[in-house]
């Protein structure tokens, strides 16, 4: 009988040798694939200067390392003419040249479990599981909510307009996002030097330039709504079935590329909105009183109670840390919110409140609250809204269930969002020495393992000599919720 040899290629011995760095790899990948996913500015990012984020990418970088970028301006002196010589040194040109800094720093987030909910110790139940994934959307919205702070809280007072020419406070319901503004603020970035960024897909040999015009979908029910911009479309548009009208979407606008922005209302525990329409809602139900209390979020009094939860963190006020870049200092300042009733007796209605420096990112303390009668810090004038009065009549109430919606206004009680524009190298980010990295510790003896996910990054709005930000401007407007049935305030 010939000899056979039966010893398996596989062993347990060479296949525990070989997992771990398979798996590693594969959860890199998976966070890396999530994260874009979740990523609104991934698709606007290129190692190029014709994109709209520009990345620089350094793995050397590590925690509180900067990433340089260099300016440098234009030759503008008068010519020599003729049998003109250059004399001395004023005869030349001077180099005109900067340079500005953002920093990496480490964002990290993590899960821990045991040992008996996992298949195998911690490796292909979490692949399975869908763990890595949930990890990397998380980093992905981190960059997408840090950015979109910076161009709310970090961009030069210049680049913000407000619909209409107002102010604020004299932002009425009807001073939407519409044709006019879109088209002012693409406007206004021109004398800046904002050029139109290249957003063709990757690999395509033709560019297409543009702008972006960043918004939500809440603010662009006005636009949909603008009788301007549907004469255009009925008589600019494709004609029948295939007209924007009934086929949805949005066209360009003056070379101006719509770009929707749809945050969810998620089932998660955390913020819901963004900085483009801050909104919370309402964890402990509230009152009618006279006295100042705590506004909480989370939608119920259990998630309301959870004191780590950053609910607010959207709204004004709040010191938002950025990664590398510090923490905002919110000014002093009387802001005022509408918290509206979805449901119980008072569905519909609205009560309106004021705070100063009250907002913590998980809850706000308010110092004002509208009411039927004066008393403590109830008022029955706020800003510039009286109780039950005018457009108001019948439409107050200083009683709400849990739940209800709670939306930031102004003095007038008109809910207020921001569209932005974005241009060429509107902003920059700088990538340090991890990117999706996976790391793993164990307790008691393996039966518990935290696993971490970490990142090094850091963005930053690009700035020129002087320190103008002319790729960016931001708009600031009414903003009209669907089936949120307010009054017109003019």
């Amino acid at each position: 009988m010939p000899n056979v040899d039966f010893t398996p290629v596989n062993t347990g011995d060479s296949l525990a040798a070989m997992d771990p760095g398979s798996v590693r790899k594969l959860w890199q990948q998976g966070v890396l694939v999530a994260e874009q996913s979740s990523d609104f500015f991934q698709e606007m990012e290129s190692r190029g200067n014709k994109a709209i984020i520009q990345v620089k990418t350094d793995t050397s970088k590590g925690k509180g390392q900067e990433i340089t970028f260099t300016n440098m301006s234009g030759f503008y002196d008068e010519p020599h003419i003729g049998e003109e010589l250059f004399s001395g040194p004023d005869d030349f040109e001077e180099t005109q040249i900067s340079s500005y800094s953002l920093k990496v720093d480490w964002a990290r987030h993590g899960y821990s479990f045991s040992d008996r909910t996992e298949e195998v110790m911690g490796m292909r139940g979490e692949i399975k599981s869908g763990a890595n994934v949930e990890l990397g959307k998380w980093l992905g919205r981190l960059k997408t909510d840090q950015l979109f702070g910076m161009f709310q809280l970090k961009l030069n007072s210049s680049n913000v307009l407000y619909a209409n020419g107002k102010t604020l406070n004299t932002l009425g319901s009807a001073d939407t996002l519409v044709w006019d503004e879109i088209v002012t603020g693409g406007q206004s970035m021109k004398p800046l030097g904002g050029l139109p960024a290249n957003i063709a897909a990757m690999g395509s040999r033709a560019p297409i330039w543009s702008q972006n015009v960043i918004a939500t979908e809440a603010a662009l029910t006005s636009l949909k709504m603008d009788p301007d911009y549907r004469q255009v479309l009925s008589q600019g548009d494709n004609r029948g079935k295939g007209n924007t009208l009934f086929a949805g979407g949005y066209p360009c606008i003056d070379g101006h590329c719509i770009v929707p922005y749809n945050p969810i209302d998620h089932d998660g525990i955390g913020a819901v909105g963004s900085f483009l329409n801050p909104k919370a809602f309402l964890g402990t139900a509230v009152a009618a009183g006279t006295t100042a209390i705590d506004i909480t979020g989370g939608g119920n009094a259990t998630d309301g109670a959870k004191t780590k939860k950053m609910y607010f963190k959207h709204f004004p006020g709040f010191a938002y840390r950025f990664i590398g870049e510090g923490t905002f200092a919110p000014a002093t300042e009387t802001r005022y919110f509408l918290i509206y009733n979805l449901t119980g007796a008072d569905a519909g209605k609205v009560g309106m409140y004021s705070y100063t420096t009250g907002n913590n990112g998980n809850k706000i303390t308010i110092t004002g609250r509208l009411g039927s009668a004066a008393s403590g810090i109830r008022a029955t004038s706020l800003g510039d809204v009286t109780w039950d009065t005018g457009v108001w009549s019948g439409r107050h109430t200083d009683a709400h269930p849990s739940g209800s919606l709670i939306i930031p206004c102004n003095s007038k009680g008109v809910p207020i969002g921001d569209t932005l524009i974005l241009g060429r190298q509107a902003a920059l980010r700088g990538y340090g020495k991890y990117r999706g990295h996976r790391s793993q510790q164990v307790q008691e003896g393996g039966f518990i393992v935290q696993n971490f996910i970490t990142s090094v990054f850091g963005q930053k709005i690009r700035e020129d000599r002087i320190g103008r930000h002319p790729s960016v401007i931001r708009i600031r407007h009414a903003i009209t919720y669907a089936g949120i049935n307010l009054p017109t305030v003019a």
